[in-house]
């Protein structure tokens, strides 16, 4: 396909959530009385269709960008000109978010189906759906923007219109973890922000006749652009301002680390995810995550190019960072705690995993890591829509008895709903490394090569403490599993599960199990390129 055909895929892309998205909104402006199972319903099935054809857009887009040169084009808007690049680190993290977002939108058609009673316009079931759009509208459009302040602005976009859907359920306790995730990342973020500050005044600092100017003789918007930044860091013209590049790496690792949930600022995961609906808690572990660390990598390889060390400082300070949140997530994993709150620990456990291989640096772990970051996206919302379909069968059940349900009460589920219950037993033993499924797979290739590396004190160090971190892990999670699984019902019952419910959780599970066996060569393409990006390779 020729460039103007893929820039109208592109935009096409971006476009369509957004779209859907204010149109839902919209409705629910002009006609706040709205029923809601009906309109709900069409919205919901709306948002299946559109992120199908948002999934196969994506395909499009990574089979003709696969080995070809980035694609490039501007959108002038109101105020300003924005530039969008989609090289195929784009692609790879496009592709990531599509497939979660189709199973997502899917899984949540049956979620919300349930909920006609009207509380309110932020609390309808059209609300829901449409604010889905946008949330995944957002995530989209991070991979996709060029301008580092632009993407600052794109990562806020997606906690503004996700806060709200964490607090979907209307509790007392939504609404806590809702604000504590809207407050914290925020806070964090803004140090993401002064970080894109501070490499904005590096590159003022580089010798003007570098800079591309206006007619009055100022930099343009597209100094601020990480692709002409990355043509500054080639040609070495921030020697001179190396410690503030330092400096900025720092403050965006904190920043937006925050937002992907690393320690020690992850403290909003265990209650966002504990309390948003299963398909919020698949969206934001699956992608949410992963979309913070896009723009971590975008950093990373501008500082690494600017400071010329074979990535030494970088891959310390992951590396410390990756270790950290690996150990702290064990303990929490091992005690006592409801299950989506020890799912919210493995999110932080696997970001730990994913920063533990960009750090150990390298072809081999670069690659495992990004491998990684696909596979956790795929197993972890396989898990959360897996327990949101039992948690919604056993409230369904308790409040038919006139009772508010218990969350200790949830076991025998291999009894009570043997399909979903032998997907998330199965679910669980892959988010946990067991063989011979995907998580194992990438882990792997992790510690493969970080056994690469030459063997240092702090490499050792390293390696045993994430072999001792992820076995503690798999013990915990496996307890865990066996009581939800297990144990006996105190009221045995037999709960209907449907085939359309049951879709998104196979194909989630088919999945994982493919991608255990080995990596297709499209995807084995892609993770390679996109290895060669963030090592600066030609």
């Amino acid at each position: 396909m020729n460039h103007s055909t893929l820039t109208a895929l592109a935009v096409m892309m971006l476009l369509i959530p957004f779209a859907l998205g204010i149109a839902g909104l919209a409705l629910l402006w002009l006609w706040p009385a709205l029923p809601g199972a009906g309109p709900g319903r069409q919205m919901g099935y709306a948002t299946v269709v559109a992120s199908l054809l948002e999934l196969l857009l994506s395909l499009v887009l990574s089979g003709n960008l696969h080995g070809q040169p980035a694609l490039f084009f501007s959108w002038d808007i109101v105020v300003a000109q924005v530039d969008f690049h989609m090289d195929v680190l784009s692609i790879y993290f496009i592709l990531l978010v599509n497939i979660i977002a189709f199973v997502v939108a899917w899984n949540a058609c049956h979620y919300v189906r349930n909920g006609s009673v009207n509380q309110g316009v932020l609390h309808h079931p059209v609300f829901f759906h449409a604010s889905i759009n946008l949330f995944h509208g957002t995530m989209l459009l991070v991979p996709m923007v060029d301008n580092l302040i632009g993407l600052w602005i794109a990562i806020e976009a997606t906690t503004l219109v996700s806060a709200l859907l964490v607090a979907y359920q209307n509790t007392r306790n939504a609404w806590e973890a809702a604000w504590k995730y809207l407050i914290i990342t925020s806070t964090g973020i803004v140090l993401a922000l002064l970080g894109t500050m501070f490499l904005a005044n590096a590159a003022y600092d580089v010798d003007g006749s570098l800079l591309p100017l206006d007619a009055s003789g100022q930099p343009l918007d597209s100094m601020m652009n990480w692709t002409f930044l990355m043509v500054l860091a080639r040609i070495d013209a921030f020697d001179a301002s190396a410690n503030l590049v330092k400096l900025s790496f720092l403050l965006v690792l904190v920043g937006y680390g925050t937002k992907a949930g690393l320690a020690p600022m992850h403290t909003w995961l265990p209650d966002g995810h504990g309390e948003a609906p299963a398909p919020i808690s698949a969206l934001l572990s699956g992608v949410l995550l992963k979309s913070a660390l896009y723009a971590i990598l975008r950093f990373y390889t501008i500082t690494n190019t600017v400071l010329d060390d074979g990535g030494h400082f970088t891959s310390t300070i992951l590396l410390g960072t990756g270790l950290l949140s690996l150990l702290v997530a064990t303990p929490f994993i091992l005690k006592e705690n409801r299950f989506k709150r020890v799912l919210a620990y493995h999110s932080l456990e696997h970001m730990g995993i994913i920063t533990f291989g960009i750090g150990i640096g390298g072809t081999v772990a670069l690659a495992g890591a990004l491998l990684h970051t696909l596979n956790h996206a795929i197993t972890k919302s396989l898990m959360f829509l897996s327990f949101g379909n039992i948690l919604q069968r056993y409230e369904q059940h308790a409040q038919a008895q006139g009772r508010e349900l218990d969350q200790d009460r949830v076991t025998g589920v291999l009894r009570s709903m043997p399909a979903t219950g032998l997907i998330l037993s199965l679910g669980g033993l892959a988010l946990v490394g067991t063989p011979p499924f995907n998580i194992f797979l990438s882990e792997f290739i992790i510690l493969w090569g970080t056994f690469s590396r030459p063997w240092e004190p702090v490499t050792i160090v390293a390696a045993v403490l994430f072999l001792l971190s992820t076995t503690l892990i798999f013990y915990g999670l496996v307890r865990h599993l066996s009581r939800l699984v297990l144990h006996r019902m105190p009221n045995e019952q037999r709960f209907r599960e449907t085939p359309m419910e049951l879709f998104p959780l196979v194909l989630l599970f088919t999945l994982v199990v493919l991608s255990g066996i080995g990596i297709v060569p499209p995807l084995s393409g892609l993770i390679d390129e996109s290895v060669r990006i963030l090592m600066d390779m030609p």
